[in-house]
């Protein structure tokens, strides 16, 4: 007497039996797998894109930040030059 093992292959099993109608059920699926695989993808590397641009903007401001309040200390200090040269010259 002889046992066979037989493997189930569980869904995939089921699909088989139908016959060609399986066979293109399970070439659809793995399209919309390889397909959400490849949006995903997509997606991580927009996010990565995103994350890198908001870091570049970030520095770009601080720097941007940093000269504007420099000139305006500059001005203020011209204007309060220029001050005192009109109140000494008017004296």
């Amino acid at each position: 007497m002889t046992l066979l093992q037989v493997q189930s292959f569980g869904v995939f099993e089921t699909l088989t039996q139908y016959g060609a109608l399986g066979v293109v059920t399970l070439a659809l699926g793995y399209v919309v797998w390889s397909l959400l695989k490849r949006q995903i993808a997509s997606e991580d590397r927009l996010k990565s894109k995103v994350e890198e641009l908001q870091k570049e903007m970030n520095d770009y401001i601080k720097t941007d930040l940093q000269k504007v309040t420099t000139a305006l200390e500059n001005n203020t200090k011209a204007m309060n030059d220029l001050r005192d040269i009109i109140i000494r010259k008017n004296s």
